[in-house]
């Protein structure tokens, strides 16, 4: 029995289809871990920028939006939990300290939101020392609880996560500083 040239050609274009599709999972695939290999947490990057759809056809601009916009909801939320504290606390030390983690959560989102402004520009400098301030914003609240009473373990968590994804959003501009 003879395989007709039409099926041969099919066959053919069916390879070439896996391959070229393989090839550009392996380059997003390889981006992401190229920029999760610089951060400080390359597990927590992995997990979040490997599970997020979007990231998986994204070039290095598109994964400076993707996570920015994962860090500025984090940030947000981070903003929301730390004001639930202000507003329940009786403790005056705490509230102070509270009061300093909100405004460093306010300016976080501020700062994160302005980068993306900064990425459609093309303006990586600014980009950066926006994403680095914000970065310094979350260290500031962490700062903020040496000595005691001791921060709630919750806001450690809060903390820890934020900074983590902020991370991401810098090791993406330092890759973008580098092109």
């Amino acid at each position: 029995m003879a395989i007709s040239p039409s099926f041969n050609m099919s066959c053919y274009l069916l390879c070439v289809s896996i391959i070229l599709f393989s090839l550009s999972f392996t380059s997003a695939s390889s981006l992401v871990s190229k920029v999760c290999g610089i951060t400080q947490n390359p597990s927590q990057c992995n997990q979040v920028l490997g599970s997020n759809p979007r990231a998986a056809e994204a070039d290095l601009k598109g994964l400076g939006y993707i996570s920015i916009d994962i860090a500025l909801s984090n940030a947000k939320q981070s903003f929301g939990y730390v004001s639930s504290l202000v507003n329940t606390t009786t403790d005056p030390t705490l509230k102070g300290r509270y009061d300093t983690c909100a405004e460093n959560y306010d300016d976080t989102v501020d700062r994160l939101s302005q980068c993306k402004t900064f990425l459609d520009n093309g303006d990586i400098s600014s980009f950066q020392t926006y994403v680095s301030a914000a970065f310094t914003d979350i260290d500031t609240c962490v700062d903020s609880f040496e000595g005691p009473p001791a921060a709630p373990a919750k806001l450690d968590v809060v903390n820890k996560k934020a900074s983590g994804l902020v991370d991401i959003v810098l090791a993406v501009g330092a890759l973008l500083d580098g092109q």
